[in-house]
């Protein structure tokens, strides 16, 4: 229960979870109009928590969408739902449970998930180490409204076209996005990295996605924090190194780049220190 409302997660424990090695956490949200349970089964998370023992948490939204923090929550109103309060409440339960590595605790998501990733780190920097928001962009008002306590590491996937999550971003008085440049730009200052990044353009893949990947790396943030993004030329609403039709509404997706693969290798790169 958080305030009057109830809400669902589900959780992916490895075996030995007993063991006296605490484990890290990683929270996965799901993009709007779909739940948990579809993202547990389109992503490899579950097996890889086994295979690389973390413990998973695919957290459920309110009809299906995160409000992402953007504006003021009320926990009693189940259309503003306070999400934050509900991770906060999640991570406490988890713990009580298992035993979990507090200074490993991550969130990754895509589309309305990963724009929440963004407002969660914002607001819960004390708590978590590293993002990996995959299609999605910093809310027009975060930076009115939230200055991080502690820097969070931040790893980021955006397709120049995107339709659903402009990679130029948008202009709404309440729900608009920052351009992908500016969201990075805000985590850069954030955890105060080197404004210059390190750019490296990815090798191709073949067959040929029609995608070309470029890696741009902010070193050298506070107490050891980088800030990584991932922009991929052409590429559309989707996650990298999952396949998707180039001609379907989300558009291209890169196989140049495996999404998971790099976030959870960050993600053990980057515990809070």
């Amino acid at each position: 229960m958080v305030g009057a409302v109830k809400r669902h997660y589900f959780v992916v424990v490895p075996p030995s979870s007993d063991a006296v090695v605490p484990m890290p956490v990683i929270l996965v949200f799901h993009p709007k109009n779909t739940d948990a349970a579809l993202i547990m089964h389109s992503l490899p998370f579950p097996e890889m928590a086994v295979r690389r023992r973390f413990i998973a948490v695919f957290p459920d939204g309110i009809r299906q969408q995160w409000n992402g923090g953007r504006k003021k929550a009320v926990s009693n109103d189940s259309k503003a739902s306070d999400d934050v309060a509900f991770v906060e409440a999640i991570l406490d339960s988890v713990g009580s449970k298992y035993r979990i590595d507090v200074r490993r605790i991550y969130a990754t998501g895509i589309s309305n998930g990963a724009i929440f990733c963004y407002t969660l780190a914002a607001r819960m920097s004390g708590r978590i180490a590293a993002i990996g928001p995959v299609a999605g962009a910093v809310g027009i008002n975060v930076p009115k409204q939230f200055n991080p306590a502690q820097p969070v590491s931040v790893i980021a996937f955006n397709g120049t076209d995107d339709t659903y999550v402009p990679y130029a971003g948008y202009r709404d008085p309440d729900e608009g996005l920052l351009s992908t440049p500016d969201s990075i730009a805000y985590w850069v200052k954030a955890d105060g990295c080197d404004p210059k990044p390190a750019i490296c353009p990815l090798p191709h893949f073949v067959p040929d996605d029609g995608t070309n990947v470029i890696r741009f790396t902010f070193a050298n943030g506070d107490h050891n924090t980088v800030v990584v993004s991932y922009v991929i030329v052409h590429g559309g609403h989707t996650w990298p190194g999952q396949h998707a039709d180039p001609t379907g509404p989300k558009g291209r997706s890169t196989m140049s780049v495996d999404a998971t693969k790099e976030i959870l290798d960050f993600f053990d790169q980057h515990p809070k220190s």
